[in-house]
């Protein structure tokens, strides 16, 4: 068992309404002659439920983009700022100083090798022998994931406390990877129609993905801030992977760039992936659907949540806050539990209360964490 102690997170200061970025979407295909109509843009733009964004990245150069090295060099020294902000507000909050920490953990889909917390090292004070964690490959699952990998790793130091911290920067690709990508893809379908599937998903992720950072302290159960009040307790844990899925969920290094996977059977291969993760988990504990009074589902998009209540056997309402993370900051890849998490702990549950945080990755796989206040 481990405390989640403190959570924190942070924002780019830009935020662009779901139609002012469709807007500009629409100019570039129609400037471009793209196989996908303007409207049709808008349109999956519309559908997606996510009101607006907030952005690393502004609209400036979206029409003359730079590089994806400029982009990159760029992109890690905007999420090491943020993780600095989110580690330095969980230090404060819980009364402790970089040399009472242990373990530095990070995960991010962004191409950062020196790791953000090695990076962040050298912004904060920690102690050189600091162990360091590094997630790599785990996408949108990596924030419920780096809590569970956590926590088995505080069940054998039960009285260290660890950091995890998150940095999603998606609006990083928008700028070159995506536009080059579109371009390319046009030329491709000419010859290969199969290529309309990819441009679709492109779009897709266009609509979806936005930019936010988090950070999480976690300490063991022998730690004197295990007790702290309104903390959840993590009770377990539980991994899934679908075998012969890789190809559905991921990210691509082309020549244009990045390329996210995002395949049109992600909503229903995820209902069989979180039907086995979440039922197996409780019936681990002795527990069932209707235990649980706390539900944070990774909303991956409006048909991941409406798999994820189909397959639950609950009313969509139940899985609200998903629905809202989505709509009021879009899909913030690992990030996103974490965000809702923070909400949460804004008005704690009553002692007792049970949780379940839940999300999808590359794999194509699921990580279920069962929660307790």
């Amino acid at each position: 068992m481990s405390t989640i102690v403190a959570v924190a997170t942070d924002l780019p200061p830009t935020y662009y309404d779901q139609e002012r970025l469709s807007t500009e979407w629409a100019k570039f295909f129609a400037a471009h002659d793209l196989g996908l109509a303007p409207g049709a843009v808008q349109n999956i733009f519309r559908n997606s439920q996510v009101r607006g964004r907030y952005c690393a990245f502004g609209l400036e150069r979206f029409a003359d983009p730079l590089g994806t090295g400029y982009q990159m060099e760029d992109a890690n020294a905007i999420a090491v700022e943020m993780c600095e902000t989110n580690v330095n507000a969980l230090l404060d909050r819980a009364g402790l100083r970089p040399k009472d920490i242990s373990l530095l953990a990070s995960v991010t889909n962004l191409v950062a090798i020196p790791s953000l917390e090695a990076r962040l090292m050298n912004c904060i004070g920690f102690p050189t022998h600091t162990r360091r964690m590094p997630f790599v490959g785990l996408g949108c699952m990596a924030g419920a994931a780096g809590i569970a990998r956590i926590s088995d790793y505080l069940a054998g130091h039960p009285s260290e406390a660890v950091v995890l911290m998150s940095a999603e920067l998606c609006s990083g690709m928008w700028h070159g990877s995506l536009q080059r990508d579109f371009l390319a893809l046009e030329q491709q379908r000419k010859t290969d129609p199969s290529r309309d599937e990819i441009i679709v998903s492109n779009v897709v992720f266009s609509a979806i993905f936005g930019d936010g950072a988090s950070a999480v302290l976690l300490v063991g159960r022998e730690h004197p801030l295990a007790k702290s009040s309104g903390s959840p307790r993590v009770l377990g844990s539980r991994s899934m992977l679908l075998p012969n899925t890789t190809h559905l969920m991921g990210l691509e290094l082309l020549d244009t760039g990045l390329r996210n996977i995002l395949g049109a059977e992600v909503p229903v291969r995820a209902k069989a992936g979180l039907g086995e993760v979440i039922l197996g988990l409780l019936k681990e504990h002795e527990l069932g659907i209707g235990d649980i009074g706390r539900w944070i589902v990774h909303p991956g998009g409006p048909k991941v949540i409406r798999s994820a209540a189909e397959v639950l056997g609950l009313p969509e309402s139940t899985l609200s806050l998903s629905a809202e993370t989505l709509a009021r900051i879009g899909n913030v890849s690992s990030s996103t539990v974490l965000f809702m998490l923070e909400e949460i702990q804004r008005a704690p549950p009553p002692p007792g209360t049970y949780g379940m945080m839940v999300a999808m990755g590359p794999g194509f796989s699921q990580e279920a964490v069962l929660l307790r206040w």
